[in-house]
């Protein structure tokens, strides 16, 4: 799964990366992104919009008290019904410079690592960005759904999921699953609101490379949200 993430590269350079059109709201940047936080999100083509979501996808026919999801497993997401209405219709980018993930050592304690494009990156899907103590921070693109719902005072609320697949063999020891990331040639089709038939989703989901990614050890302070450091990463 995908529990906590980065993404602390400014709006402007979103904006570039991405094409987008318009920009909503603001967003700081951040070195510890957690479930029931708002994150920056990329939803459709015609105008592209940055906008912004609370991490945690709440389906619209959700009762009070349901626990809200933040993945998605591509394996089953065009068929589960939390999902499945959101993949064909509510597709959207979640930018990331990259994700946590905790291993189990032989001595029972849980070490973080964190997770990112190769440096240099050469994989599709990453931009070598200037980052904190003159590391490349690449950002990356996680495939996303979205869907509308209500709070219970009955304001409008926007919430996303991550889509995650399994990791292969050299990052399946830290952790058995991985976001999808989706390659610069793939953002149009999959934010294409048009593409609603669960096949060819399901295609297109298929046909998202696997990203090679860096491994990293990191503090165990990133443990705690309220960490926000860079030292956590590039200490």
């Amino acid at each position: 799964m995908c529990g906590r993430f980065t993404m602390f590269d400014e709006d402007d350079e979103l904006v570039a990366l991405f094409d987008i059109d318009v920009m909503e709201g603001e967003h700081l940047p951040s070195y510890n992104q957690a479930p029931s936080q708002w994150v920056r999100a990329v939803v459709g083509n015609q105008p592209r919009v940055l906008t912004m979501q609370r991490w945690g996808l709440v389906p619209h026919w959700a009762k009070a008290g349901f626990k809200p999801l933040i993945n998605a497993r591509s394996e089953t997401l065009t068929e589960k019904p939390s999902f499945r209405v959101a993949a064909s219709r509510r597709r959207c980018l979640i930018p990331t410079n990259g994700y946590y993930e905790w291993m189990t050592q032989p001595d029972g304690q849980k070490q973080p690592y964190f997770l990112s494009a190769p440096v240099p990156a050469e994989a599709d899907g990453a931009a070598i960005q200037p980052g904190p103590a003159g590391f490349p921070t690449p950002v990356l693109a996680m495939a996303g759904i979205y869907e509308f719902s209500r709070t219970e005072r009955g304001d409008e609320l926007v919430t996303c999921a991550v889509i995650t697949r399994s990791a292969p063999d050299e990052l399946g020891r830290i952790h058995d699953r991985m976001p999808v990331f989706v390659p610069p040639e793939l953002h149009t089709p999959w934010l294409d609101p048009e593409l609603q038939d669960r096949d060819q989703v399901r295609d297109l989901v298929a046909a998202i490379p696997v990203l090679p990614l860096a491994t990293r050890p990191v503090q165990r302070a990133v443990g705690s949200v309220r960490t926000q450091d860079p030292g956590l990463i590039f200490g």
